[in-house]
């Protein structure tokens, strides 16, 4: 480790011999961190970039037949991704100095974007350990000014790949400063810890040990528990770099903690033991969860696995029907979940997929069970499932106005944000076509969509609201006239005019409220009247 040692006579020890002025030597050392950064970045990205698991039961793109086994995540991904990390902690207060020099020359056939994406992941898991926030401006420092325009794509490889690995995710905490922290799946003590202090997270591992259970028949033996951790060079008995002990983590903490179950084979002799979910996993998690999991480890989704799916599938079926609820609507309720989750993944929605969902005993109901879940979606999310294909038979979701990457606004997955805007149109109209600030914040409050507070959906509304919508011009954003203090207003923006109108904006409240347009006739005839205004506008055009 002779680069460590260098860092550390350079942060502590007086220098010898001739004397370089001080800010020169910073430098210096600086650039080598740099590089050595850069170095073990690039080193350590092919191993990371490699993460695959076998499913048994996996419809495979791969044409050769192996031998089930039970999914862990691959030595080598673990080990090398956060081995860089321990060698982050004590060269980053020497990059900052540094971050102007002219970027690092990559060596050719490296991806200079999975480089930094590496770099940064580095920097995101030695801040959850020191339990710091991840500050946008020096993410900004380390990717360079000349990446700061894929600012996103580098962010977004960076937290998937972490997400992998540990089951964590990056999530927004603040936008008005803006930082990030790392947020566990499971609700583990210290966030993901187990154990207080710093360290890393070890919700990563209980989700491969609840897939292990899941895939054995939801009951799974300690020998067999072992000889798939075994994959991922985690013993027991031997001291692991990120799990310490990990048969104390194992037996003791995480059963302590009521998320496994360890208990002896009944009558065995000499005694064996087997591993079950315990309480707080099924309280926290799900079946489907820990498949989503693992099927995006494995860069597939979890109708690829049919046998683990369909168990999947039953146990959200149970979950959801209490007694005395319709069967097709809960048919529904389960269709239009799965529905979204092949809209995060942004994957089309393919009809032999929902003929699964809803069983064959109800397969002559499909057209009404379909229309119920699209219906739903629609209400809520202001997005129309429709047929893109009849020859294979599939679906998509499409949104309502053209707002970028089909709803979402922002780039990568996430849930639409069509809904919100058509609301929020409705309640400029009802305004008189111009709502005063304080009036729309207090109608999103009955959504519970408050200014300053994330949402699962929204992500930070007042962002959202106030610069997204307002740049895309779905929105118009102003101060109102010789306000002091100043106050502000809503109006529709031209792309708005351009997508929608009145009368479609009407009928989709309407909709949601079980109503017709001409149940709100002061409304209508104003929606009437921009119709006939719109349609002489096309009459007199050549």
């Amino acid at each position: 480790m002779p680069r460590r040692k260098k860092s550390k006579a350079r942060g502590g020890d007086k220098p010898h011999g001739d004397e370089q002025p001080q800010g020169k030597t910073q430098s210096c050392g600086g650039a080598q961190a740099t590089a050595a950064a850069e170095e073990e970045s690039t080193t350590s990205s092919p191993q990371c970039e490699g993460i695959t698991q076998s499913l048994p039961g996996a419809q495979s793109h791969s044409t050769s037949q192996e031998p089930e086994r039970i999914p862990t995540i691959t030595t080598s991904a673990v080990f090398s991704c956060t081995r860089s990390s321990e060698a982050f902690d004590g060269q980053y207060e020497h990059r900052v100095l540094v971050y102007e020099v002219p970027p690092f020359t990559e060596p050719p056939g490296t991806d200079c974007l999975t480089r930094k994406a590496s770099l940064l992941e580095q920097y995101i898991l030695h801040r959850y350990k020191m339990k710091q926030l991840i500050m946008k401006e020096d993410i900004l420092k380390i990717i360079h000014h000349s990446h700061h325009d894929r600012f996103a794509e580098i962010l977004k490889r960076a937290s998937e790949r972490i997400e992998l690995i540990f089951a964590m995710d990056l999530k927004e905490v603040d936008s008005v400063v803006p930082c990030y922290n790392l947020i566990s799946k499971l609700k583990l003590p210290n966030n993901g810890r187990v154990r207080g202090g710093r360290g890393l997270p070890k919700t990563g591992l209980l989700m491969n040990l609840l897939a292990m259970i899941f895939m054995k028949g939801n009951c799974a033996a300690e020998e067999d528990i072992w000889k798939s951790l075994g994959t991922m060079q985690v013993y027991a008995g031997r001291r692991h770099f990120i799990f310490g002990e990990p048969r104390k983590l194992i037996t003791k903490d995480l059963v302590r903690l009521k998320y496994l179950e360890y208990r002896q084979v009944a009558n065995s002799d000499p005694p064996r033991y087997e591993f079950l979910w315990g309480p707080k996993a099924h309280l926290e998690t799900s079946k489907m969860k820990v498949l989503e999991f693992l099927a995006k480890v494995n860069n597939a989704v979890p109708t690829d696995f049919p046998t683990y799916y369909e168990e999947a599938l039953r146990d959200e079926e149970k979950a959801q029907g209490p007694p005395g609820t319709d069967c097709l609507t809960r048919k529904a309720s389960l269709l239009e979940q799965y529905i979204l989750h092949r809209y995060k993944m942004k994957q089309l929605i393919m009809k032999e997929d929902i003929l699964k969902i809803i069983h064959h005993s109800h397969h002559d109901r499909f057209a009404e069970i379909l229309k119920r879940a699209s219906e739903r979606i629609e209400l809520i999310f202001a997005m129309d499932l429709k047929e893109v294909d009849s020859v294979v038979p599939c679906y998509n979701l499409i949104s309502k106005l053209k707002l970028p990457n089909n709803g979402r606004v922002r780039g990568g997955r996430g849930l639409p944000k069509t809904g919100l805007l058509m609301n929020l149109l409705a309640m400029i109209f009802m305004k008189g076509n111009c709502a005063a600030e304080e009036d729309i914040w207090k109608s999103l409050g009955t959504m519970q969509v408050y200014a300053g507070r994330r949402h699962f959906i929204f992500g930070e509304p007042r962002k959202l609201i106030t610069k997204d919508l307002v740049r895309l011009k779905y929105l118009e954003y102003r101060q109102v006239a010789n306000s002091d203090p100043p106050r502000y207003e809503f109006l529709w923006g031209p792309k708005a005019h351009l997508e929608t109108s009145k009368m479609k904006v009407l009928e989709f409240l309407a909709k949601v409220n079980n109503a017709v347009p001409t149940d709100f006739p002061t409304y209508y005839e104003e929606a009437l009247r921009d119709e006939e205004k719109a349609q002489g506008v096309d009459a007199a055009k050549p």
